[in-house]
């Protein structure tokens, strides 16, 4: 009995310290912009394909340079932003003398905050839309849209197999519903 329950006991330990080990940590959302490569993704994709949307050397080099000086924008607005948090945070440590005017000035600063950052992504995309022709345009347009079909399929199993090949039955409901 007392062998069986050493067994248990450490049997189940090294089942959770493995488990713990092999457990991938979770990103949180605060911490996502550093994994995050949005910005030089663009550029990437441009280069590899320049010769597909027929992007002269001169487009990709002020790509090129919007990207980074986008990049240095952004890092002072995130920096201006996590500054008025720290602020915001302070104002609510003393939970007895709470002065709502200040916070609500505060909350309306941080918003402003991340209006501007998202105003500002706006732009740049815009920027750099305008940088490329309209034909180059489309053909971005339709690669992104053959990039994220072939994500989709990759994700959803259901898209993978299809569902009428996975579920015939509802093929013929399909097809019922279509003579209706």
């Amino acid at each position: 009995m007392k062998k069986t329950l050493k067994f248990s006991i450490i049997f189940s330990v090294i089942i959770l310290f493995t488990a713990s080990i092999f457990a991938e940590p979770r990103i949180r959302m605060r911490d996502r912009d550093t994994f995050d490569m949005s910005h030089t993704r663009i550029l990437r994709i441009l280069q590899v394909n320049q010769k597909e949307l027929k992007i002269t050397d001169n487009q990709l080099e002020k790509i090129k340079n919007m990207v980074f000086s986008f990049e240095e924008k952004m890092i002072k607005m995130k920096n201006e932003s996590s500054l008025q948090r720290l602020e915001l945070r302070k104002l609510m440590q003393d939970r007895k003398n709470i002065d709502y005017e200040k916070i609500k000035g505060a909350l309306s600063k941080a918003s402003s905050y991340r209006n501007n950052m998202f105003i500002e992504r706006l732009k740049w995309r815009n920027e750099i839309l305008n940088t490329l022709t309209p034909e180059q345009q489309e053909a971005l347009k339709a690669m992104r849209k053959d990039m994220w079909k072939d994500r989709m399929h990759q994700r959803h199993p259901m898209h993978r197999e299809g569902r009428f090949q996975k579920f015939p039955q509802l093929k013929e409901r399909f097809k019922e519903h279509i003579k209706k």
